[in-house]
């Protein structure tokens, strides 16, 4: 079983989409297809539920995907540290996050700017708590047990329509109002978890219309009123959303928060408590602005 088989494997789970996955790899759609094929054929089991527009893991893809995602990332990060091995330990910072953010650039500059004698290792793939002694920090939008965790952000999940929607003078959205709504929103991931759980709570199914993980492309669709969408307070407005109208959800608002989380044993390295002020200061200061 090839590295290469199981990273084509792991961005095709996560996208449900061959064509989309073999773009981002930057490889023909035939050829990821036939990886994944020799991948399953190995395995001598089917990992995937096919369909003409999309694909979707299975339970024996589902146990694979968590088992590999978890492996992929003691690799990834044992790449990295042997590559920086000339580099002092306590000079080295991990970071992980559950998925891609525009904060996660935005914290890495300010960190480098603060203290740039530290490299800082980024790690990404889902989250599992046996995998966070292996890094120093990490955001996450729930608390790890037997972990610090710390509240960086309680950001309010704004209704987001065009200015030249007829919902555009409401203040606020009633979870039924958006029952028949063209919803533009993410792949599954955290944020869209806590925005279907709110529906399902208050009795509602929401099914998008259009899904797109690219955060330009679900501005473009609902400022050009193809649809609505769902915009977290803070951490997607590194986009302007100036040209549309964030409306609050009621009866109850909805929220999503953002943790900083680590592993006790790490806290003797040099460098960890200050990057631990670091970013808590980088976020209050987010908050203020």
């Amino acid at each position: 079983m090839r590295l290469l088989q199981l990273r084509y494997f792991i961005m095709a789970a996560e996208l449900e989409n061959m064509t989309q996955a073999a773009k981002e790899l930057h490889i023909s759609q035939p050829s990821l297809s036939r990886t994944i094929s020799e991948l399953e054929n190995e395995l001598n089991c089917q990992l995937f539920i096919r369909n003409s527009r999309s694909i979707t893991l299975n339970e024996n893809g589902k146990y694979f995907y968590h088992k590999i995602k978890n492996a992929l990332n003691i690799i990834d990060l044992a790449s990295q540290e042997v590559s920086s091995q000339d580099e002092a330990y306590d000079q080295v910072i991990s970071l992980r996050c559950e998925k891609s953010s525009q904060i996660i650039p935005a914290v890495m500059k300010y960190l480098k700017n603060a203290l740039p004698s530290i490299k800082i290792l980024l790690v990404q793939r889902g989250l599992e708590d046996d995998w966070m002694n292996h890094c120093d920090f990490e955001f996450t939008t729930q608390k790890i047990k037997n972990n610090k965790n710390f509240l960086l952000l309680k950001e309010e999940v704004f209704v987001a329509v065009s200015k030249s929607s007829n919902l555009s003078n409401k203040k606020s959205m009633k979870f039924q109002d958006l029952k028949y709504q063209n919803i533009v929103m993410s792949r599954p991931n955290p944020l869209r978890s806590v925005i279907e759980n709110s529906f399902k709570e208050n009795g509602v199914s929401i099914k998008p219309k259009f899904v797109t993980s690219d955060i330009s492309t679900q501005h473009a669709l609902i400022k050009n009123n193809f649809g609505i969408g769902f915009v977290p307070q803070y951490s997607w407005l590194y986009n302007d959303f100036s040209d549309t109208c964030l409306l609050s959800l009621s009866p109850q608002k909805v929220y999503r928060n953002i943790y900083l989380s680590y592993y006790p044993s790490k806290t003797p390295k040099k460098y960890h408590e200050q990057v631990r002020k670091l970013i808590l200061k980088y976020f209050k200061k987010m908050i203020e602005n």
